[in-house]
């Protein structure tokens, strides 16, 4: 099993085989699209408590021989029992230390992230260095042209010139020979684990952000260029729009979503398209997303890794197989966010999200209705949309979901345990469980013992709720509920 271990500076901060470097929490919270942060408390009595210098000190945290995070702490607070707190900020964070000079640049995209950094790295000592590492993300022309007339933050400069118009995300990677800056289309790397309702998934929250739909879009493409007489080419305020391929209508419209919610708008820019065709089409698919607004689904997990499987922890920025048929989630999924304490794993998050998927009988009645995701955020966080499975009859029905609650415990450590499940379905929003016949209400069972299963689903049809306990589990089983309406 991999051993947690807290550097300060390159000295030994925290060991949990070392009493006297006792520490009350080490929670890491990672962010595919943003700067991961660290929660780290002492004890008063801790020998280097001093050592941390806020935005000076070098904070690394180590699981075997692999760096989990590595930053500088904001700021340095006690309380009652006069336990020190630091909130600390990952390496990514250093690219808010430098600031990019006026320029005008022309050539591969790949070409003006190198810029930046190479600026950042000359403004910087060596520990807030980074080296130029994967690039992935890529231009339809190769060629991008941009400029700046004002002094702009790094980071702020790579956000508005890169990943606003062009996607991707940041990633700090640690080799032997130094600390890379990757900048990636999309993630390669898949966890070892999968987590599954009734294994190794404790809670589900799903969440969708109705503040964020829009039912308007007004498509923004490339600054138009002008032609003097001269024939010297100059670049206007005014960008390409839709107009001419959108019977002069510079936007685009959802119409059930305007007659569900009214006409909400919003503009979007793509600095790279220059073709009002090729804008169209962009603006029609990203509408079907601001239709729908943000969903996050936020899994509490038991990482197996932190019971001492040799099998890979789970991180943001990597694929996870996931599969809960009680809420319709069955697929592979980008890990958006992930938060872990290393001293208390009992509170482990991960966050995914599907754009897309529809938590009705339909999904939970289909076994691999969602293959595989492709991200697509355009900086939205949490953004995400289903790639594979024919879910246009998904989409043309009735919309129902179902919430499954569980009275007790969701895995059996003991003998003698029993919790109750009972199904709730809705009909949009409208809680209409009590309106059905108990009939619709059909329960199943996945274990390893296919044929009793068969016996056990025989044994539970027709009831609302259900009673699980140990005898029904054996090694591990998962439970889910079929509507038939």
């Amino acid at each position: 099993m991999s051993i947690f271990r807290v550097y300060v500076d390159g000295a030994l901060f925290y060991h949990p085989n070392l009493s006297k470097l006792a520490i009350t929490q080490a929670r890491v919270s990672e962010d595919a699209a943003n700067i991961d942060s660290l929660k780290l408390s002492a004890p008063f009595n801790h020998p280097y408590i001093d050592s941390i210098r806020p935005m000076a000190s070098i904070i690394v945290c180590k699981k075997g021989e692999n760096v989990v995070f590595e930053g500088r702490a904001l700021d340095n607070g006690s309380d009652f029992y006069n336990t020190h707190t630091w909130t600390c900020e990952s390496a990514l964070a250093y690219l808010k230390d430098t600031m990019q000079p006026p320029f005008s640049y022309k050539g591969p995209l790949k070409g003006l992230f190198e810029q930046f950094i190479s600026v950042h790295n000359k403004s910087v000592e060596d520990q807030k260095k980074f080296k130029v590492g994967n690039v992935t993300v890529t231009d339809n022309n190769n060629y991008v042209s941009y400029s700046s007339s004002d002094f702009t933050m790094t980071m702020d400069a790579i956000k508005n010139k890169l990943i606003n118009t062009h996607g991707g995300y940041l990633q700090v990677r640690y080799e032997s020979d130094g600390k890379y800056l990757d900048y990636l289309s999309d993630f390669k790397t898949k966890s070892m684990q999968t987590v599954e309702f009734g294994k190794n998934i404790t809670d589900v929250k799903i969440t969708r952000d109705h503040t964020e739909r829009v039912t308007v879009l007004i498509p923004l493409g490339a600054k138009k260029t002008v032609t003097d007489e001269n024939g010297n080419e100059t670049q206007s305020e005014d960008r390409v729009d839709i107009t001419s391929v959108n019977g002069g209508k510079n936007y685009i419209y959802d119409d059930a979503a305007v007659k569900e919610i009214g006409w909400i708008w919003k503009s979007e820019v793509w600095d790279d398209v220059t073709l009002p065709g090729n804008l169209l089409k962009k603006a029609k698919s990203r509408l079907s997303d601001l239709v729908n607004g943000v969903t996050s689904i936020q899994l509490s997990i038991v990482d197996e890794s932190d019971n001492g499987a040799d099998i890979g922890d789970i991180r943001a920025r990597m694929y996870v197989e996931c599969i809960s048929k009680p809420h319709g989630i069955n697929g592979t999924y980008l890990c958006v966010n992930r938060t872990r304490d290393y001293l208390n794993p009992s509170g482990n998050t991960i966050t995914i999200g599907a754009s897309g998927v529809t938590l009705s009988a339909s999904t939970v009645k289909q076994d691999k209705n969602i293959a595989a995701i492709e991200d697509d955020l355009l900086g939205k966080t949490y953004k995400i949309e289903t790639i594979s499975g024919e879910i246009d009859t998904i989409n043309a029905q009735k919309m129902y979901r179902t919430e499954l609650v569980v009275d007790g415990v969701n895995i059996f450590k003991n003998k003698g345990q029993a919790s109750t499940m009972r199904c709730k379905v809705y009909s949009w929003d409208k809680d209409i469980t009590d309106t059905l016949d108990a009939e619709c209400f059909v329960w199943h069972r996945k274990s390893s013992d296919e044929e009793a299963d068969i016996e056990w689903d025989k044994n539970h049809i027709g009831k609302k709720q259900i009673t699980i306990t140990t005898e029904d589990v054996y090694d591990n089983a998962s439970f889910y509920c079929e509507i038939n309406l």
